[in-house]
C-alpha cells in the first residue's frame, strides 16, 4: 500500500519551504503521495498515515489543533524544538525511518475549555499545551474548584492549566511540576500569586476543574497561547480532558529524558558520562 503523507511549512521561513520543495521531490521518487497544508482537510486523520511540519513548536501546535488526531512528524526550524524533535540535518533519516515503520507514536492528552456565563455555556476551544487564565494590569483572583470541591482563592496574575506535554513551557517557566512521559494528570499552577498559599498541584486526567475569575479586573483566556475570550467577573472556566488526542512521531530512539535534557542544557556538568551508560537497561 503506498504511503500518503501531508506537508505543513512555516510561511515566514523561506528555509522550511525551501526543504518542503526537497522532501516532496525525495518522497515522490519512493512512490509516496505528497498533500501540501493547502490541499489537507480538517478531516487529514483518514486523508494521510502522517503529517510531516517544518517549523517549531508553534507550527507544531497549530498543526494538531487544524489536524487533530493525526500523527505528526517535527522537523525543526524554530529555537526549543521540544515537540518538532528531528533536527533539520537528519530529515533524511527520520523519513527513511517513517517508510520503514521504525518509529512510535507518542499520543497526549488535551484540555477542553468551556465558559460558562450566567445561563450561557461558550465553546473557545482546546489546547495541546495549557490554558492560561491571565490578568491585565492589575491583579485578578482565581477561585479554583477541582471535581466540585473549593480548593482555594488565588490572588496574583492568573492561573494555568496544564498536560504533560505542555509542562515544559509556560507551567515550567511559572515555577510548576515537569510531568515525565507517562504521567496521566494535569498541573495546576498559579502565576505570580500573591499569597503564601502558591504550591502548584496535579490533578488526575478524570478531574473536572473550574475555575472563577472572582473580581472585576480585566484577564484574558488563553489556549497554546493564543488570546480566545475576554473573561468578565463571575465567569466560570471548566477544564476537562478533552476528546482528541496529539500523536507525536519519535524515531531513532528519541525520549522525553534526553529531549529535555539537551534541549534545555539541562546538566550540571555537560562533559559528565553515566555511570550506568555501559549497562544494560532495564526491561
Amino acid at each position: 500500500m503506498p504511503h500518503k503523507f501531508g506537508l505543513v511549512a512555516a510561511f515566514s521561513k523561506p528555509e522550511a519551504s525551501e526543504l518542503a520543495d526537497d522532501i516532496t521531490v525525495w518522497l515522490e521518487a519512493r512512490d509516496c503521495a505528497v498533500i501540501p497544508e493547502s490541499e489537507l482537510t480538517s478531516n487529514a486523520a483518514h486523508e494521510v498515515d502522517a503529517i510531516v511540519v517544518l517549523g517549531g513548536d508553534g507550527l507544531m501546535m497549530r498543526a494538531a489543533n487544524a489536524y487533530p488526531d493525526t500523527p505528526l512528524l517535527g522537523i525543526n526550524f524554530g529555537k526549543v524544538g521540544f515537540l518538532a524533535l528531528v533536527e533539520r540535518a537528519d530529515w533524511e533519516f527520520a523519513l527513511n525511518a517513517l517508510l520503514a515503520h521504525d518509529y512510535k507514536v507518542e499520543v497526549g492528552s488535551t484540555l477542553a475549555a468551556r465558559i460558562v456565563r450566567g445561563e450561557r455555556e461558550i465553546d473557545p476551544g482546546w489546547a495541546i499545551n495549557d490554558i492560561v487564565i491571565r490578568g491585565g494590569n492589575r491583579m485578578i483572583d482565581i477561585e479554583a474548584y477541582i471535581d466540585g470541591h473549593f480548593v482555594n482563592t488565588y490572588p496574583g496574575d492568573g492561573m494555568i492549566v496544564s498536560t504533560p506535554r505542555g509542562s515544559t513551557a509556560y507551567c515550567m517557566a511559572a515555577g510548576g511540576p515537569i510531568l515525565t512521559a507517562g504521567v496521566r494528570g494535569f498541573a495546576l499552577v498559579p502565576i505570580s500569586c500573591h499569597s503564601p498559599i502558591r504550591t502548584p498541584m496535579v490533578v488526575a486526567e478524570s478531574a473536572l476543574v473550574e475555575l472563577v475569575q472572582a473580581n472585576r479586573h480585566e484577564a484574558q483566556l488563553i489556549l497554546d497561547g493564543r488570546t480566545v475570550a475576554s473573561l468578565e467577573y463571575g465567569d466560570v472556566v471548566k477544564i476537562s480532558q478533552g476528546a482528541h488526542r496529539f500523536k507525536l512521531i519519535a524515531v531513532g530512539g528519541a525520549n522525553f529524558y534526553d529531549a529535555f535534557r539537551t534541549k534545555f542544557n539541562f546538566s550540571i556538568r555537560p562533559d559528565a558520562i553515566p555511570s550506568r551508560s555501559a549497562l544494560p537497561k532495564p526491561s
